[in-house]
């Protein structure tokens, strides 16, 4: 998980009924999950979902969203991103 606001981080988790399993939090947080259907292969030409979190640049995490039962009953490839927030990613 990349830095953020640890307070609004704990609030989230409670008023939106999340669950973060992972807390460990660190500057290299620039990466993407891919979720596919188990049949996927090089050939299939599936649709692709990408998924942005939200949280107003200071709170979220792509790891709050498993896109793999979506990718599986929907037929498509999900795509999560994580990208760095507040002071250390896109500037308010």
């Amino acid at each position: 998980m990349c830095l953020q606001n640890s307070v609004w981080l704990l609030s989230d988790q409670h008023f939106l009924k999340v669950h973060y399993p992972n807390l460990e939090v660190s500057e290299d947080c620039l990466y993407l999950n891919i979720y596919a259907p188990a049949h996927a292969n090089t050939g299939s030409k599936l649709p692709v979902m990408v998924w942005f979190p939200g949280g107003a640049f200071e709170t979220g995490s792509a790891s709050i969203f498993d896109g793999s039962a979506l990718a599986a009953y929907e037929d498509v490839l999900i795509v999560t991103t994580q990208y760095r927030l507040g002071i250390f990613g896109f500037f308010k």
